[in-house]
């Protein structure tokens, strides 16, 4: 019942936007920008949809870390020591969260580097390059 008053509560503040011309202005413009701006939302997602799929499908399962910082194979073939301790980087490709994360970190230009070079030092120069340069620069 409080929740019914709260909601005449804020439609009060758009029948206020009618006596003040430059608020109405203000909430026309920003309607306006919203419309204008989801159709590029809507072609965003799409392209992080896209590489993040990608992603998993060249890079999935690929960084694995020991103590040193030094890249492992992922799965262990032999009879090798595996009380080690090995580690994967948080912004990988295992799962598709991480996948998207970690696109939407690469086209945010925040600390991609890191993600680059795991993958450069595991994956291989040409691979990891060819993902995540066109990432860039298409994105």
């Amino acid at each position: 019942m409080i929740l019914v008053f709260r909601i005449f509560r804020v439609i009060r503040i758009f029948k206020l936007a009618r006596t003040w011309p430059r608020l109405e202005f203000f909430l026309t413009t920003m309607v306006n920008t919203i419309s204008n701006v989801g159709s590029f939302g809507i072609l965003l997602s799409i392209f992080i949809f896209m590489y993040a799929i990608l992603g998993m499908e060249v890079l999935s399962y690929k960084v694995r870390l020991n103590r040193f910082d030094k890249p492992v194979p992922y799965f262990i073939t032999n009879n090798t020591d595996v009380s080690e301790k090995f580690s994967v980087p948080d912004s990988n490709f295992d799962t598709f969260m991480n996948a998207v994360t970690s696109v939407f970190i690469v086209l945010a230009n925040d600390g991609w580097t890191t993600i680059y070079f795991n993958y450069y030092r595991t994956v291989g120069p040409v691979t990891s390059s060819l993902f995540f340069v066109s990432l860039v620069v298409i994105g």
